[in-house]
């Protein structure tokens, strides 16, 4: 398996990697208390900020099915659209999370390279909703498909990351 490293736009120096997904897991509160989106942009973030070789053995413990949850209500998609971008059929999605188990190392490394384009997009727009709706929308520069329909790949994942760093960049999609 190819690893790929996304580059991410830059981010204000006055805010740190730490303020910003405690923003992220307050922007998901809910009469005190956190919300799986929360929970899950909170381990993406540390997932991203770590080094390779804590990312590699992370991938191979493998993540907490919970995640699946939160990355659906971040995107504001359905949990089966979820489901299907990580390669899990429900059934076992849903045994997954009412066992409270861990996914395997391929569905956990499809889940956290989600995980880096929904970053890469809302530092790009500026926010989770409109990242969400990015993802959502059809986009001429990859063919006039979702950018979310190509993330179950890894070549769709880096076609998306390059649209999204021209856009943030103003290099050509």
């Amino acid at each position: 398996m190819i690893h790929m490293e996304l580059p991410m736009p830059k981010t204000s120096p006055a805010k740190s990697s730490v303020q910003i997904a405690e923003q992220a897991t307050v922007a998901y509160m809910v009469a005190g208390e956190p919300r799986a989106a929360g929970a899950w942009v909170a381990y993406r973030d540390r997932f991203l900020g770590s080094s390779a070789q804590a990312r590699i053995s992370e991938i191979r413990k493998g993540a907490p099915a919970s995640n699946l949850v939160g990355a659906a209500e971040a995107l504001r998609l359905p949990r089966e659209r979820i489901y299907e971008l990580v390669g899990l059929s429900a059934s076992t999605a849903k045994r997954k999370l009412a066992k409270g188990e861990a996914l395997d190392p391929m569905s956990t490394e499809r889940l956290t390279r989600l995980g880096a384009i929904e970053k890469l997009a809302e530092d790009t727009f500026g926010s989770i909703s409109l990242a969400s709706e990015w993802l959502q929308t059809v986009n001429v520069g990859l063919g006039n498909v979702t950018p979310l329909s190509m993330l179950d790949t890894e070549i769709g994942c880096r076609e998306v990351s390059r649209v999204l760093n021209a856009i943030a960049y103003g290099g050509v999609a």
